[in-house]
């Protein structure tokens, strides 16, 4: 696939691709205003449990400060998450209650920091938990600044259905550069990339694809179910539509999902998935988030 840009005078910065599909040209070309592109989702962090602690730790001393009981000690293991607290006082019930009052408070820290930096924490099926981005909020939030490229689709195909469209987005986003996904488990984010910044720097990992997929679905198509299935190591999306005899679909809580992966290098089909990944595709033990 070919990449064009440039941009212009009054700040739009131009996309055009172009790549051959069965042996037809196509082409796909839209307009993002440079300030969009700039402050798109601006607070998203890679997660740091180092400062993670060190803010806790803060609104800790400041929540100490601000109950001021004599005779309190609190104890805190000097790394890591600072749970559970010890709390001593002169009085046993004041201590329960003051413990209770400061693990709220430092549940709500964390939280906080969490959220700031659009991550969350979630238990993955066998009973694991995690801190990992948290994609449903980012694919909402991600709307706002994806409406010309939904305009720019919209013009392309007036009159198309949720295959077809489904299709053209994983046949442009396969062919954009892949770059790895980072151990889930390690909740770094290392390498995922809001969607326009995706399209900014023109690669991008399976969570970032499917974020944007997903996001430009959602838009074109508000109607349409939507879930990220996550895998060991990769992720792919779920679209609630007609399947065919052919299709890599999977059920839950009722409703059918036809399965896609707009990863890349490979050009896969809706409803084509990967051998090695067809095994964790079983409702009752397969983690997805509804979007």
């Amino acid at each position: 696939m070919q990449l064009q840009r440039g941009s212009s005078q009054d700040g739009e910065l131009h996309y055009h691709y172009s790549w051959h599909q069965q042996g037809q040209p196509v082409n796909f070309s839209f307009q993002l205003p440079e300030q969009s592109v700039h402050q798109h989702i601006s607070s998203f962090r890679r997660y740091s449990p180092q400062l993670e602690h060190t803010l806790m730790r803060q609104a800790l001393q400041q929540e100490l400060g601000r109950q001021n009981i004599a005779g309190i000690q609190v104890e805190l293991p000097p790394t890591g998450f600072p749970l559970p607290l010890k709390v001593t006082a002169r009085h046993a019930a004041d201590a329960r209650v003051l413990q209770q009052q400061l693990t709220a408070h430092l549940q709500q820290a964390r939280q906080d920091y969490l959220q700031r930096i659009y991550h969350t924490e979630l238990t993955l099926k066998p009973n694991r938990r995690v801190i990992m981005i948290d994609h449903p909020r980012i694919v909402a939030d991600a709307l706002h600044d994806l409406l010309p490229v939904a305009a720019a689709l919209q013009q392309k195909f007036p009159y198309t259905t949720t295959r077809e469209i489904s299709q053209f987005l994983l046949d442009w986003l396969q062919r954009i550069p892949y770059q790895e996904l980072y151990d889930r488990n390690m909740s770094s984010a290392a390498g995922f990339l809001p969607p326009l910044q995706l399209i900014q720097q023109h690669r991008g990992d399976c969570d970032s694809k499917v974020v944007l997929m997903a996001a430009l679905l959602r838009l074109l198509l508000p109607d349409v179910p939507l879930v990220i299935v996550y895998l060991p190591e990769h992720a792919i999306i779920g679209i609630g539509m007609q399947s065919q005899s052919s299709d890599q679909q999977l059920r839950l809580d009722g409703q059918n999902f036809v399965l896609a992966d707009p990863t890349g290098p490979a050009l896969q089909q809706v409803g084509e998935i990967a051998k090695h990944y067809q095994l964790y595709l079983q409702p009752g033990i397969v983690n997805y988030r509804k979007l």
